[in-house]
């Protein structure tokens, strides 16, 4: 092999393994995004309420146990932690790791979870083997309900939908308080203003995957229901007084990769107004 040769071919060598050693790092270097929300309807008390939101995790077998994860959830010291869907994946379910995980997060902090389309599309079988570890393992699952979550005398309101492609305003009717702070779980964000007018002060979702590849200056490629150049795969959307926070995701599923798109943990300390 002459020379020229030798050189390109090492050219390439050392390119597929930046190529591999960035795509490793996009998909597997967890961060933290931070929010801040204020309302009128959050009281002194309330200030200042801690949310670390988690979503589509699509739990695989994890030699380490999602240690990082952990850790960065330990270290934003929640109040309560939502998981809004996907925490399995229907193609490669791992309920043991599942369940783990789930009983470690329960150890920080009140775990609040509603399905996402991955638990929906199990078998009947399946989905009441996955709903009943997820609770056993500590979880509190919500399905078209409300639970008060208390601090300092005051109450969060936190409502909970089941994964569907469609959202309706009766599937909240009745849920939602006039007077306390209403935190809405649901896994698809493409509905974002429709929760706002229903009446959530503040909603999380996920779903999205942050686009799955983000380009420069445009945002997402694709996202689920959305298809391509999606206009809700991240972020803080603000609809007057209220808004939706769209979580990028932990896990991948049927594409397998992420580009310019780190996985990660939302943090949302909620403010006084």
């Amino acid at each position: 092999m002459n020379q020229k040769k030798i050189r390109a071919a090492c050219i390439c060598g050392i390119c597929a393994a930046a190529a591999a050693a960035y795509l490793t790092f996009e998909n597997t270097a967890l961060t933290v995004t931070d929010y801040e929300f204020a309302s009128p309807k959050i009281s002194a008390e309330l200030d200042g309420f801690k949310i670390c939101h988690l979503s589509d995790i699509h739990v695989k077998s994890a030699p380490r146990g999602y240690s990082s994860l952990i850790k960065k959830v330990a270290a934003i010291s929640p109040d309560i932690i939502a998981i809004t869907g996907d925490l399995i994946d229907s193609e490669n379910t791992d309920l043991a790791t599942a369940e783990a995980l789930v009983s470690r997060l329960c150890d920080i902090a009140p775990v609040y979870f509603v399905t996402g389309n991955h638990e929906e599309r199990l078998s009947p079988e399946e989905y009441i083997s996955a709903i009943s570890t997820i609770s056993s393992a500590g979880a509190k699952i919500l399905n078209g309900e409300g639970v008060s979550v208390e601090k300092n005398g005051a109450v969060v309101n936190v409502v909970g939908l089941s994964d569907a492609p469609e959202f309706y305003p009766s599937r909240v009717e009745g849920l939602f308080s006039d007077s306390e702070f209403n935190l809405l779980l649901s896994h698809r964000p493409q509905f974002a203003e429709a929760y706002a007018n229903a009446g959530a002060d503040l909603t999380l979702c996920g779903h999205a995957h942050g686009g799955q590849m983000r380009v420069p200056f445009v945002g997402g490629l694709i996202a689920p229901d959305q298809y391509f150049f999606p206009e809700f795969f991240e972020g803080l959307h603000p609809y007057g007084e209220r808004a939706t926070v769209i979580s990028r995701g932990i896990g991948n599923s049927l594409i397998p990769f992420r580009i310019n798109n780190r996985p990660e943990v939302v943090a949302v300390t909620l403010r006084a107004e």
